[in-house]
Formats: C-alpha cells, structure tokens, sequence
C-alpha cells in the first residue's frame, strides 16, 4: 500500500477527463450502461435517486424519465461537473454521508462503481438498504491483487459479499482501468425494497 494517494486527489486530478475516460472504448465502462439496461427493465420512470459516488453525473444521460438526483462524492471537482447535470450534491465520503441520510429518503439508490474504495462495505450497504424506498442498484468490483497494488488510491475487493433479496446478481466485464491497463470484472445487483 505504499506511495497512495487519496480518493479525494485522485479523482480532483481525474476530473477533467473522466467522461472522455468513462466514454473510452480502450476503458469502456460496460457496468454503467448495463445497470441502465436493468433498471430501465423495470419500467421506473419518475422519482428521486441517490447516485453514491456519483462523479460528473453520467449517470443522468442514461436514464430515461423524469428523475430527481442527488450525488455524493469525495471529489469537488467532480461535483462540480454533476451540478451542471442537474444534480444537488454532498461533498463527503461515502462513509460519512451515508449515516446522515434519513431512513427511505430516496426512491433508487444506485452505487456503481465506488464501493471497492470502501473498506466497511457491510456498513455501507446496510445504509443503502435503508436510505432506498423502491429499488437499489449495486455493482462490487473483483478487484485482482495486481490491481490493487497497481492503483494509486486503496481498494478492496467485496465481489464475494452476501448480498439479500437480490432479484438480478451476476458478473460482467465491468471495465478496463485507464492507469493500470487490467480488466475487472463487475457483480451487478438490483434489488426491491418491500414497501
């Protein structure tokens, strides 16, 4: 784990070019426009969502439908470029912001692509079941070991979590990583809250 750098850093420096990198087919971000796919399958088309760890709001260009967003973010930088989408945002780590949401406060919560930063996933999906009224939307990376000694912030690998009453929990490619060139592969899970 030597010569890391913070989440907050690494994104603020990657914010610039995060779409172009997202959009990239070298790094092909596939677990986004899949989860896409899934909740559009469910035929949700108005209400609040939570996007956890949302970056530059991309998010909000793959949905179709009449959504209110909210995203959290450890990167300014980043919020910045997903309040011009339309997105209210929360400038902390996911950690930190999770336990201040009210119970059943948002209609969706999606969380794609950030929980490998966390290393008390448990806590942190506890939170999401707790924070959703209708549908969650989680993806947990399979971090390899080279990965995880590659990248230049910590991460963790959650892939093998229990995950409860998911109705669709399967792997894809879920991406390429733009600073290390290894290819990771993403659990996808949606799950419905019981009203």
């Amino acid at each position: 784990m030597a010569n890391k750098i913070s989440a907050e850093e690494f994104f603020d420096d990657w914010s610039v070019k995060y779409d172009d990198l997202f959009k990239a087919p070298k790094s092909y971000v596939h677990y986004l426009n899949e989860a896409a796919k899934i909740f559009h399958q469910y035929n949700y088309h108005q209400g609040s969502i939570l996007d956890i760890g949302c970056g530059t709001g991309l998010l909000s260009e793959l949905l179709q439908g009449n959504f209110e967003y909210t995203g959290i973010d450890i990167s300014s930088k980043i919020l910045d470029y997903a309040a011009k989408r339309g997105y209210q945002t929360i400038h902390r780590s996911i950690e930190t912001a999770l336990p201040e949401i009210e119970d059943n406060s948002y209609d969706f919560v999606f969380c794609l692509g950030s929980l490998l930063f966390i290393e008390d996933v448990k806590t942190a999906v506890e939170h999401i079941y707790r924070v959703a009224r209708q549908a969650i939307l989680i993806s947990l990376d399979e971090t390899t070991e080279e990965y995880i000694k590659k990248l230049a912030v910590p991460v963790y690998d959650h892939s093998k979590i229990t995950i409860k009453n998911a109705i669709e929990d399967y792997f894809i490619l879920g991406f390429t990583s733009p600073t290390t060139g290894i290819s990771i592969r993403t659990r996808l899970i949606y799950i419905e809250q019981n009203s």
